[in-house]
């Protein structure tokens, strides 16, 4: 049954159908308002689906709700990143026809960044049919180039652009870039030359930038005003997987369900998991995660693994020198794989269930890491945690095998480096930790820490190709002790046993 009357322009029904909606990954200050209600609903109606005249099956569903909120609080600059199949494209069209229809002289622009055959395909299949039966009174031109919607009461204007140059010389008060995943940085870089000049003369103007994921992040233009965003200095709607899954997460469909259901808002309105389920088996597993996961590639770039927002707000003051390590820690090393320097790290968990990590020695080379490692097992009765697949750790291990009484070592393999990796990220993202700011090697190694890839879609900590000294073995060694802890069950002490008279 059609949404009808007045149950979604009110705020209480509006706001009680937005709550459905899956929490996006990110999203910034929602605003409803009447008139950004009314504008959404009119276009939604133009569109056939809400009103009277509504397609059967077809009805505003949460997550559009919340685009359209997060586009009513007013920020110029926005990004909205939805998967396949959840109305990302319709939802943005919507807005715009209901804007260019109720406000005077409002101009919105349509690009999208594939190619422009691409937006007039969409443009005489999806909106032509629709506006035709919708009897809204508009003027509709499909001529090829000049593709556009008037509407004479108003003086309003969606079009359609064909290209770049359809920006330049123009003034608009809302242009929506789709498809901004797939450009290369030099038609980004042309898109946005073109695009801010014309919003310089109207007032509150914005820009959104939409899409699925890309190939790769850096100079991809939806990527980086995701970055905005997430910021907190642009408007976003991110609906999207974690961005730490690695490659067992896509391994079966078994896996990989329940990431997509916590993050495809489309599912159960306007697919199906079944539906969902046929895209991974027939889709390669990195255009899969794109597409319908939100995760972008890491072609041609770096990642940085951390957010330094986040990172500085879990620092604490105060000299870890003077803090004593717990009844119960994890000790890890990691070296610099031109033997350029060692991390030893403590790992623990305080009672609050945050993840600590203590720098408790940086080693310039590597033939003093033993010693300090022996000092500190023999000291605290801690087993020494490294990587395995380490050359250079290998070498430091040999040492310490030759010691009298040898001291407990355990070596990590692939796949639990990889998941100390994710660990570690999932704990600082969700602001998770406690570190010591004054510790200055582990802060920058945190800065310096990208994703080094490993697999398919697989990575663990890594440095930056171009800057192959940069130490960021903190970062390694703490992953590891932390995992270390976390799958280590505290021993039990024993009761005393009274024996009977």
């Amino acid at each position: 049954m059609a949404l009808t009357g007045d149950f979604l322009f009110g705020e209480e029904g509006w706001l009680a159908l937005r709550t459905e909606a899956l929490t996006p990954l990110h999203v910034s200050e929602l605003v409803t308002t009447e008139r950004d209600r009314r504008e959404f609903l009119r276009g939604a109606t133009m569109l056939r689906f809400f009103g009277e005249r509504a397609m059967t099956g077809r009805a505003p569903r949460p997550q559009q709700l919340v685009v359209v909120d997060a586009l009513a609080a007013g920020r110029q600059r926005n990004a909205c990143l939805l998967p396949r199949r959840s109305s990302k494209s319709t939802t943005l069209i919507a807005i715009g026809l209901g804007r260019a229809e109720s406000r005077e002289d409002y101009r919105v622009g349509i690009l999208t960044l594939t190619t422009g055959k691409a937006g007039r395909s969409r443009f005489l299949k999806d909106v032509v049919p629709a506006l035709e039966r919708s009897a809204v009174p508009c003027k509709v031109i499909k001529s090829a180039g000049q593709e556009r919607v008037e509407f004479p009461g108003s003086g309003g204007i969606v079009q359609w652009l064909s290209s770049i140059e359809d920006l330049r010389g123009e003034a608009f008060d809302l242009i929506i870039l789709d498809e901004a995943g797939e450009a290369d940085p030099q038609k980004v870089e042309d898109t946005l030359a073109a695009a801010m000049p014309t919003l310089d003369t109207r007032r509150d103007a914005q820009v959104v930038v939409a899409g699925t994921a890309g190939k790769y992040r850096t100079g991809n233009m939806l990527w980086e005003w995701l970055e905005l965003g997430r910021a907190g200095r642009a408007g976003i709607v991110e609906y999207a997987m974690p961005d730490r899954v690695q490659d067992e997460d896509l391994s079966t469909w078994e896996a990989i369900e329940p990431l997509v259901l916590a993050s495809h808002p489309g599912i159960g309105t306007l697919t199906t998991a079944e539906v969902i389920h046929e895209r991974y088996e027939t889709l390669p597993r990195l255009v899969f995660i794109a597409e319908y996961g939100g995760i972008f590639g890491d072609e041609g770039g770096t990642v940085s693994l951390f957010d330094a927002l986040k990172w500085a707000r879990t620092g604490v003051d105060g000299d870890p020198a003077r803090v004593p390590l717990p009844e119960r820690w994890s000790l890890s090393f990691a070296p610099h794989p031109d033997q350029l320097c060692v991390s030893i790290m403590a790992g623990w968990r305080d009672d609050e269930g945050r993840a600590v990590g203590m720098l408790l020695d940086r080693i310039t080379g590597i033939d003093d890491a033993a010693p300090a490692l022996l000092r500190l097992a023999r000291k605290y009765k801690v087993p020494i945690v490294h990587d395995a697949g380490s050359q250079v750790a290998a070498l430091i291990v040999s040492k310490l095998m030759q010691k009298n009484p040898r001291p407990r070592v355990e070596a990590y393999h692939f796949v639990d480096v990889k998941k100390a990796a994710s660990l570690i990220v999932d704990e600082v993202d969700r602001e998770n930790v406690v570190h010591w700011s004054r510790q200055l090697e582990l802060n920058e190694a945190v800065h310096k820490a990208v994703k080094r890839k490993a697999g398919d879609r697989g990575w663990l900590v890594g440095r930056d190709p171009k800057k192959p000294d940069d130490d960021v073995t903190g970062v390694e060694a703490w992953a590891l002790a932390l995992l270390h802890y976390d799958s280590t069950k505290p021993k039990r002490r024993m009761k005393a046993v009274v024996a009977a008279a």
